[in-house]
């Protein structure tokens, strides 16, 4: 799956930064497409860096959409952001660039950027929010034209001046976990039926496949558990590599501890008080999950020490 972000920043008069991008000449929030082992948070300042000359600091995720666009898909976070100095300027991606009413957005823009706009204005802090997007058949058309020709045709130049060509971002690897409480504050581990050790609930994304999805499949088929997510707590990349995990905090809405094939036992563990054999990029999602900090955190992880283990 691709990953992108947006920045969402809004200026002292109440009015939000928009390009009007160089290829659909629709307008949008800054943004683009993620690099191998880039934090979302940076790839948000360094967009809008190259698409506006502003400088900003990303301060808070308020929402993560799914955007089916083919047979893979596209996840991007979105952030509100904190100007901090620069000058306005276009840039090769966007014609124009400029602060506009919230209540008034400019046209055309497709309508996965209105909503995501939309509900930035209204995000007040807690948990982001994530959903999946169907765009309509315009969106789909458009973005194959600017895919399939005006991109190629660029490529097509680029060769023709001994240029590089336009390198699009990877694809990346996907998992999600959760964070289960019970009524003792003390969290849901799991003991792998592969190795001897502990981690949380959850595993990698399938094909196309929002991580919220993931997590809620994941924790189905390894703990027997129905669960309800209620926030997204913690995003890790690994260092120089394009494969991201989320984890989320949920609630059990049913069902019964059940080992299996992935699972060999259970145990609820206090945050802090886990067993040495427990992975130690888990025990930190916890120590994210259960902390008073409200936004979600996002780190770097290390390559895994186990395989199989993220």
């Amino acid at each position: 799956m691709k990953l992108g972000t947006n920045g969402v920043i809004i200026n002292e008069l109440g009015q939000v930064l928009l390009i009007q991008r160089d290829d659909s000449r629709t307008y949008a929030p800054p943004g683009g497409g993620m690099e191998a082992g880039e934090l979302p948070p940076e790839n948000a300042a360094r967009e809008v860096l190259e698409e506006t000359g502003m400088k900003v600091m990303p301060v808070r995720l308020v929402g993560v959409y799914h955007t089916v666009t083919g047979k893979d898909g596209v996840l991007n976070f979105v952030f509100r952001c904190l100007s901090r100095g620069g000058e306005i300027k276009t840039s090769n991606e966007s014609l124009h660039v400029g602060y506009y009413p919230t209540n008034k957005l400019p046209g055309p823009m497709d309508e996965i950027h209105r909503e995501r706009l939309e509900r930035a204005f209204t995000h007040n802090g807690g948990a982001p929010y994530w959903s999946t997007q169907h765009p309509s058949l315009i969106y789909k058309i458009g973005r194959t034209v600017v895919m399939q020709g005006i991109y190629r045709w660029r490529d097509f130049q680029r060769k023709r001046r001994g240029e590089p060509l336009h390198v699009p971002a990877p694809d990346w690897e996907m998992g999600a976990f959760t964070v289960i409480r019970n009524e003792k504050g003390e969290v849901l581990w799991v003991k792998r039926g592969d190795i001897d050790f502990w981690n949380l609930p959850g595993g990698g994304s399938l094909q196309n496949e929002p991580p919220w999805e993931t997590a809620v499949r994941e924790t189905k088929e390894e703990t027997g558990l129905t669960v309800t997510l209620t926030d997204l707590t913690s995003v890790h990349v690994y260092e120089k590599k394009a494969h991201i995990v989320l984890t989320f905090t949920a609630d059990i809405e049913s069902g019964t501890l059940t080992t299996g094939a992935e699972a060999e036992a259970f145990a609820w563990f206090a945050p802090g008080e886990e067993p040495e054999n427990s992975f130690e990029q888990h025990r930190i999602r916890v120590a994210d999950a259960v902390s008073d900090d409200e936004v979600t955190q996002f780190r770097f992880q290390k390559m895994r020490n186990t395989e199989g283990t993220e």
